[in-house]
C-alpha cells in the first residue's frame, strides 16, 4: 500500500523469518557462530534461548542457508506432538517415509542405518526444533537416548533445541538433569539495546530498497523504543503501523505526534499491558515509593535526634542550674560582707567580714608594699589576725589583733607616711581594715624575709557545699553565723551528713589529718567515721593544718618622719 510512496522495493517490517533482513548486531552474531561451531564440532546437544520475538527462527532459518551441502537437516516447527510422530517427521525428512503401523523398533532401525550412511559418505545430520519449550518432558528424555546413536569417537546425530527462557527452567529439572549435562553449547538471544534500534530500523529499510535517513525522527525512535523494549518483532509491528499512520496523512516523515498516536493505538489493541504487567508497574512503583519514605523519615529522625542532644548538652541540667545560682548568691553576700587581698605572688591574707571596708582594702594593692607604694607589706600583717580568720567557725568574735611589724630584709625601704593596720572588733566577727593612703614614689620591691603562712587545701571541693574561696567562710556558715544557733566548737550532726562534709563546711577543707583530729576529739560518739549518728553533739578541735597564733603585741602608732 506505501511501497511507492516511500519507495520500497518491498515491506522492510514484515513478521516473516526472512533471513535478508537478519539484523546482526554482537548478540545474534555470538549466537549463530555458537551454532555453527555445536553443529561442525558434532556436539551432540545445542541450545539457543531467547525472549520471544527475539528473531530465534529467522536465526535459524539464516543457519540453515549458511549450511554446507555435506550436512543434512530437519526442521522442526511444531514440536508439540509425541515422540513417535517426531521420529516419522524426521524419517519422512531424510527420505524415509515409514509406512503406516510401523512400530517405534522399526523406525529407529532405519534412523540408525541412514546415520551411519550419511556419516560412511563425510556427512553430518543435524535435527533443529524451533519452540521447544512446548515439548513434553517425555519426548526430551526420548531425544537424549536417541542421541546415544553415535559410534565410538563422535556423535552421528546433532540436535539444535531453540525456544524461550521457559526451556531453561524445563531442563533444570531434575529428571532432564542427563540431558541438560549434554548440551555442550548453550547460545542466548537478547533484545536489542536503545541505541541498537535505530540502527535495525535503517537495515531493515535499506535491505527493503530505501533509506532510513529522514524517515523516523529521534523523537518517534525513542518512543519506538519505549514500546518494543528492543524486541524486533514489537519494532517491526510499530514501524509498519506508523509507514502506514503517515501515508494516510500524506507525509514521508514519521515524527513522534505519528509514533506516539500509533503507539497509543496499539496499546488498545493486541498489544495492551496484560493485568500481570500493570500490577508489576504498580507494585514497583509503590515499593519504591516505600523505600523512599523509610529512608526520609531515618534521615528525618537522626537528625532530630542530633539536634536533641545538642538542645540537651547546652541547657544545664536542674542541678546544675541550683548548684549555679547558690553559687552566684552566696558569691554576691560575701562580697558584701568579706574583705580578701590574695597577691599573685603573696601569701593570702583572708579577714572576716564584720563591717563594709573602704574600696581600696577589698583590692590586692591593699595589703602591698614596696611595689606598689601603697599600705604595709603583707608581712607587717599581724600573723594574730591570719590565725583567727581561719579557725573552725567565725561565730564568735575574736579579740583585738595589735598589728605588729615584722623583721623585713635590711636593704627594703620603707615607705612613707604608711598607716598602721588596725583590727576592730565588731559583735561577732573580726574585721582587718587597711585604710588608703596616699601612693607615694613608685619603689623597688625586694622579698620579705618572714611571710604568712598560706593555709592548706582539699584540691577537691564539693559541689553542694558552695566555699568562698577569697573569704575561706562557707555559705553553710554564713548562715550559722548570722542566726547564731551553733557556736564555733560544736555543730549537731543532721539526717545524711558525713565527717567529711563536716570538715568542709565548718573548716572549709579536708584532708586525712583534719579527720582524725575530729575523730579523736569525738572518740566516744565517733567510732567509724563512715558512720554518724543523726542528732549527736560534734566538738570541733582546731585545724591542725593552721599554724599557732601568735602573742598579741602593742601596734606600733608612731608615724615616719
Amino acid at each position: 500500500m506505501y511501497l511507492t510512496f516511500f519507495g520500497f522495493r518491498e515491506k522492510p517490517f514484515n513478521l516473516t523469518p526472512d533471513p535478508k533482513f537478519l539484523y546482526l548486531n554482537a548478540s545474534y552474531r555470538e549466537a549463530l557462530a555458537s551454532l555453527r561451531f555445536g553443529i561442525n564440532e558434532r556436539k551432540g546437544f545445542v541450545s539457543l534461548i531467547g525472549e520471544a520475538g527475539t528473531g530465534k527462527t529467522t536465526l535459524l532459518r539464516r543457519l540453515l542457508a549458511e549450511l554446507g551441502p555435506d550436512v543434512r537437516s530437519v526442521l522442526v516447527l511444531n514440536p508439540a506432538v509425541g515422540f513417535d510422530e517426531l521420529l516419522a517427521f524426521i524419517l519422512t525428512d531424510l527420505g524415509h517415509v515409514p509406512a503406516p503401523g510401523t512400530r517405534k523398533l522399526q523406525m529407529l532401525e532405519i534412523l540408525n542405518a541412514e546415520l551411519l550412511d550419511t556419516l560412511a559418505r563425510g556427512g553430518n545430520v543435524v535435527v533443529l526444533i524451533d519452540e521447544a519449550q512446548d515439548l513434553a518432558i517425555p519426548v526430551l528424555e526420548e531425544l537424549r537416548l536417541l542421541s546415544n546413536l553415535e559410534t565410538a569417537k563422535e556423535k552421528i546425530l546433532q540436535f539444535v533445541l531453540a525456544g524461550q527462557p521457559e526451556l531453561d527452567d524445563m531442563l533444570a529439572k531434575p529428571e532432564l538433569r542427563q540431558l541438560r549435562q549434554r548440551i555442550a553449547v548453550p547460545a542466548r538471544l537478547r533484545p536489542l539495546a536503545r541505541g541498537e534500534v535505530a540502527a535495525y530500523v535503517a537495515a531493515r529499510i535499506a535491505a527493503a530498497g530505501s533509506d532510513a535517513r529522514g524517515l523516523f525522527t529521534a523523537s518517534a525512535l525513542r518512543q519506538l523504543y519505549g514500546f518494543s523494549r528492543g524486541v524486533p518483532r514489537l519494532v517491526n509491528v510499530a514501524c509498519d503501523s506508523a509507514l502506514v499512520n503517515a501515508y494516510a496523512a500524506g507525509t514521508r516523515l514519521v515524527d513522534g505526534k505519528i509514533m506516539r498516536a500509533t503507539i497509543k493505538d496499539l496499546r488498545r489493541g493486541a498489544y495492551r499491558r496484560s493485568p500481570a504487567a500493570v500490577w508489576r508497574m504498580r507494585f514497583a512503583t509503590v515499593a519504591i515509593a516505600v523505600v523512599v519514605g523509610a529512608v526520609m523519615g531515618i534521615a528525618a529522625s537522626r537528625l532530630a535526634g542530633g539536634s536533641r542532644e545538642r538542645s540537651t548538652a547546652a541547657a544545664p541540667t536542674p542541678s546544675a542550674a541550683l548548684q549555679l545560682s547558690r553559687a552566684e548568691r552566696t558569691r554576691a553576700e560575701g562580697e558584701s560582707r568579706v574583705a580578701v587581698a590574695v597577691p599573685s605572688s603573696e601569701p593570702e591574707v583572708i579577714a572576716a567580714a564584720g563591717a563594709t571596708p573602704p574600696p581600696e582594702a577589698a583590692t590586692p594593692s591593699a595589703f602591698r608594699g614596696g611595689a606598689d607604694g601603697a599600705g604595709p607589706s603583707a608581712a607587717e600583717v599581724p600573723a594574730a589576725a591570719v590565725g583567727a580568720a581561719f579557725q573552725p567557725s567565725g561565730g564568735a568574735a575574736s579579740a583585738a589583733a595589735t598589728p605588729s611589724r615584722a623583721p623585713v630584709a635590711a636593704e627594703e625601704p620603707v615607705a612613707a607616711a604608711a598607716p598602721p593596720v588596725a583590727a576592730v572588733a565588731d559583735g561577732n566577727a573580726s574585721t582587718v581594715v587597711a585604710p588608703s593612703p596616699a601612693r607615694p614614689r613608685r619603689t623597688p620591691r625586694t622579698k620579705p624575709m618572714a611571710r604568712a603562712a598560706r593555709p592548706r587545701r582539699s584540691p577537691t571541693r564539693d559541689l553542694d557545699v558552695d566555699t568562698d574561696v577569697r573569704s575561706g567562710v562557707s555559705s553553710g556558715d554564713a548562715g550559722e553565723v548570722e542566726s547564731g544557733v551553733t557556736d564555733e566548737h560544736h555543730v549537731v550532726i543532721q539526717e545524711g551528713d558525713t565527717l567529711t562534709g563536716i570538715a568542709r563546711r565548718k573548716y572549709g577543707h579536708s584532708n586525712a589529718e583534719l579527720l582524725r583530729a575530729i575523730q579523736r576529739a569525738n572518740a566516744d560518739s565517733v567510732a567509724d567515721r563512715n558512720r554518724l549518728m543523726p542528732g549527736e553533739t560534734l566538738v570541733l578541735p582546731p585545724d591542725p593544718s593552721l599554724p599557732e597564733p601568735m602573742p598579741a603585741a602593742t601596734p606600733d602608732v608612731r608615724g615616719t618622719p
